[in-house]
């Protein structure tokens, strides 16, 4: 793997998420390294239908709110975390599919590394919640780097 020149954070403002911008920091810090920060959210709104002569109006309202609310938090969360890091581009967004519009992200941006966290769920729950962490491994176009949580449980034989 080339020095990275450009490297993209996906942050769903979990801990675990501060600890691969931790890491992206290091790795920006490192090599000089330009550090894309993003969160992707689901553009589908969150509130009950209602009746409303301009629902397109209203749904577009929502959408500015939550992406504001979301560029609010990376920015205090990053400001932080990325201290010393020369150059930090922030990103919201839409999409229904985290691990896509990570993937597609990667590949519009040339992306060299992509540093994530995982929960490490397994099982059952990563069934019904999917893993965006895995669709970014198995689908960038660079190397993915995943940072993992503690490990909350022990390891069984077998596993």
């Amino acid at each position: 793997m080339d020095q990275p020149r450009t490297i993209l954070v996906g942050t769903d403002f979990s801990d675990i998420s501060d600890e691969a911008l931790r890491a992206a920091s290091l790795y920006a810090r490192t090599f000089g390294s330009r550090v894309l920060v993003t969160h992707i959210f689901d553009p589908t709104p969150n509130v009950p239908p209602v009746v409303w002569s301009r629902p397109d109006l209203l749904e577009r309202n929502i959408r500015v709110e939550i992406e504001d609310a979301i560029r609010e938090t990376l920015t205090g969360r990053t400001a932080e975390l990325l201290k010393g890091v020369s150059e930090v581009e922030l990103s919201v967004v839409q999409h229904p599919s985290p691990g896509r519009a990570l993937v597609e992200l990667a590949e519009d941006e040339n992306v060299d590394l992509v540093i994530l966290g995982s929960h490490g769920r397994s099982g059952l729950s990563r069934e019904f919640l999917g893993s965006v962490a895995e669709r970014v491994v198995r689908y960038a176009p660079c190397p993915v780097l995943v940072v993992r949580g503690r490990c909350d449980h022990e390891i069984k034989d077998g596993e």
